[in-house]
């Protein structure tokens, strides 16, 4: 048995795991293509794009493994998602992407884009229920 049959399946994992193992599994195909790009590209955009993909790596993990910070990372991956979106649209604007790519880049940031959205919804209705400050009366004798 390899480290790799010992780890559980992503989708045999706890729901919140699933976008982490979306954006670890779409990484190192961002980071071959990106290596493709010309050279004029590679030290700018191309090395921005990669560095927001890699940030949001980190969000995921402080997200799933330190609740106290879940919903802030939440909130930042969004936020880093979207100027991948905007960083993506540049690079097929100045053809360094191809369509197919682009395409593909477009699909997996929205698929990871709608698993975010899905783990904060979660929290918000998921998270502990307040009580009502009086809403029991002491009485004092």
């Amino acid at each position: 048995m390899t480290a790799t049959d010992a780890r559980p399946r992503p989708r045999d994992a706890d729901s919140t795991l699933l976008v982490l193992a979306h954006w670890e599994a779409f990484v190192p195909w961002l980071l071959d293509h990106c290596a493709r790009w010309p050279k004029a590209a590679r030290f700018s955009l191309s090395l921005r794009l990669e560095n927001h993909a890699l940030d949001l790596l980190e969000l995921l993990i402080v997200a799933r493994y330190q609740p106290r910070q879940r919903a802030g990372s939440l909130r930042q991956a969004n936020l880093v998602l979207e100027r991948m979106r905007f960083l993506c649209r540049v690079g097929r604007a100045r053809t360094f992407m191809s369509a197919r790519a682009f395409t593909k880049a477009m699909h997996e940031i929205d698929e990871a884009g709608r698993m975010i959205y899905g783990w904060r919804r979660h929290l918000r209705t998921s998270g502990s229920p307040r009580r009502r400050s009086g809403s029991r009366a002491e009485v004092r004798v």
